[in-house]
């Protein structure tokens, strides 16, 4: 259903499937034309509707509605332009059920329109529309959302890429649906509505696709992804500034964001009540912005070359890739990281990011750059982690220009990332055995991986295991449900693969996990053995204040050996000194266990 205003007296539709090229499907009948004034932002304009029948031949795929007079029955022999400000209506074909692929493609459709300024006010122009109070409400139904309307900010240009303006449809997810096609990568596709009104939406798809700039996502939108993801669904964010506003979407498709003030104490960043590095694992608010004109040229760093998300670049630690493209910006995201045993910068896991996302590149932002958190470390992160399924964040809009530019690092990381994700996710469990409750993984020993199926062995079933660490390619290991392998000696992050196939089904499992030396799993030994003694000793020992999840003290029962324990190395005289000490307790409390003994025997 559209809905039209025209001069035309009479009027067709023509409808055009967009991708590598933009294809003409079909012309409708002649209908008659009403011409009618503009409504306000925030109401529904009441054009009349007219209804399109879609025919059952058309591939999906995201097309484009043109107006045309009624004497033009067959389209121009150049396809329309795909611009952001052009007089088009933008919308999705869904495939049948039974006839998909495993990869689902989100259209941004509610940032689209938070740009979107027909009518006179968007979520950056609210105007006089909106009262003082501090929430704003637009209409879906209006012209506009990601090609077809007035912009917020026509007068800024993307000089990395002035083709288009850099608040639609064509300027962040075109570039990547023609390298898609390109690649013979098959996708389907549907919009922000979609995953709100129906999270079922995801079901029978193994991969989710956000793409460019996807910043508006609804509290229904964001449960549905976490639960895909738990239930071994996978997440690729080839964006940035993800999920960094709450709307709220009701049933006729209103649109309602606290935005402005960001400080009123409800505000609709995520990260005010759920962080939303919680399910991306990256936030604008550990990032930054550059907004116009030419910025600095930074690239990601490599970390962990020998990573999956790595696998054949032939990329060593250190290496830098993307810079001169501007891969990073125009806006992009971060996390608070720190040193790790061995020295690579990790996720601290204090500002919601999990703490195991492995990160594989960072890019540091100077002081330069327009908007960055003020007197704090500013980094573009690329990361991933699993949590049964697996989410991957490139950590950037810009991602898709810079693939589309033919960057070989760009595109080697995203075929991986699609290659690996387009299989069911599910969980390696590991290394055992155990130390001190915990899974950690120590240089030249023994250990166990295990991969959770939770199903019935299939016949036929065959096992692919992986094991690399820090930069050396990954080498395979023979294995089962488990796999049995000796940690290798070095630094870095020793990362753990499995590919389970059958006749049915093929599922994609990983860990990573830092490699300690032996003197740093002594010290894990001694640090535990002490706070455990300490806790047994002291049945009424309080945890300390809570300071956050990657950074607890010593007394804390849920103390992490190797985050915390690890922080400082211990000196080798420390180690003789808790010799000393302990064999000085030893000597205290012997009296006390004879006695023990004795009373127990009478």
């Amino acid at each position: 259903m559209l809905y039209v205003s025209t001069t035309e007296s009479r009027y067709r539709v023509a409808f055009f499937r967009v991708g590598l090229q933009t294809v003409h499907l079909g012309t409708s009948s002649p209908r008659r034309g009403y011409d009618l004034p503009p409504g306000l932002p925030e109401q529904d304009w009441g054009w009349p509707s007219e209804e399109f029948d879609i025919p059952g031949g058309w591939p999906g795929g995201v097309y484009l509605a043109v107006i045309t007079a009624a004497d033009v029955v067959n389209p121009p022999d150049e396809a329309p332009a795909i611009d952001a400000r052009s007089g088009r209506a933008l919308f999705v074909v869904r495939k049948q059920a039974g006839d998909t692929s495993p990869i689902l493609y989100k259209l941004a459709w509610a940032t689209y329109h938070a740009y979107n300024a027909s009518g006179g006010g968007s979520m950056y122009h609210t105007a006089s529309f909106v009262p003082a109070a501090s929430t704003t409400v637009l209409t879906t139904r209006r012209p506009g959302g990601g090609t077809g309307g007035q912009l917020s900010f026509p007068e800024v240009d993307d000089v990395y890429d002035a083709s288009t303006p850099r608040e639609g449809f064509a300027h962040w997810d075109l570039p990547m649906i023609r390298w898609l096609e390109r690649e013979g990568v098959a996708v389907d596709f549907c919009t922000d509505l979609d995953l709100h009104r129906d999270p079922d939406v995801l079901a029978g798809y193994r991969l989710l696709l956000s793409v460019g700039h996807d910043e508006y996502w609804s509290a229904r939108m964001r449960q549905a992804v976490q639960r895909f993801v738990a239930a071994g669904g996978n997440v690729a964010f080839f964006s940035g500034n993800t999920s960094w506003w709450r709307i709220d979407l009701a049933d006729n498709g209103d649109m309602t964001c606290v935005h402005p003030p960001v400080s009123h104490p409800q505000g609709g960043q995520w990260w005010r009540s759920v962080p939303e590095n919680a399910m991306t694992g990256v936030s604008y608010r550990h990032g930054g912005g550059w907004w116009d004109g030419p910025r600095d040229p930074v690239g990601y760093t490599v970390q962990h070359a020998g990573h999956w998300v790595y696998e054949g670049l032939g990329l060593r630690s250190g290496d830098t890739f993307g810079a001169e493209e501007r891969l990073i910006g125009y806006e992009c995201d971060g996390a608070t990281l720190e040193r790790g045993p061995g020295g690579d910068l990790r996720a601290a896991g204090t500002d919601g990011t999990p703490p195991q996302l492995a990160v594989l590149g960072v890019a540091h932002l100077g002081e330069g750059w327009q908007d960055r958190p003020a007197g704090a470390d500013a980094n573009a992160v690329l990361g991933v982690y699993s949590a049964t399924g697996t989410v991957f964040s490139c950590g950037t809009t810009d991602w898709p220009r810079v693939l589309e530019q033919g960057n070989a690092v760009v595109a080697g990381v995203t075929r991986n990332v699609l290659r690996k994700l387009a299989h069911r996710g599910v969980r390696v469990l590991g290394p055992f055995p155990a130390r001190h409750r915990y899974c950690l993984a120590v240089a030249g020993q023994p250990a166990t991986f295990h991969v959770a199926l939770h199903r019935p062995l299939r016949d036929g079933t065959r096992f692919s295991w992986t094991v690399a660490v820090g930069d050396r390619p990954a080498e395979p290991i023979d294995g089962g449900l488990r796999c049995d392998t000796t940690i290798p000696d070095g630094p870095g992050l020793l990362t753990i693969t499995v590919l389970v196939e059958d006749a049915e089904e093929q599922v994609f499992g990983w860990t990573s996990i830092p490699v300690l030396s032996r003197q740093q799993a002594a010290q894990v030994d001694v640090l535990c053995g002490l706070r455990d003694l300490v806790i047994a000793a002291v049945p009424a020992l309080k945890p300390t204040a809570e300071v956050g999840v990657g950074n607890r003290p010593f007394g804390d029962p849920r103390w992490d050996p190797v985050r915390d324990g690890l922080r400082k190395p211990m000196a080798p005289n420390t180690f003789r000194e808790i010799l000393i000490r302990a064999d000085q307790l030893a000597r205290i409390v012997e009296p006390f266990t004879h006695q023990a003994t004795g009373e127990e025997a009478r």
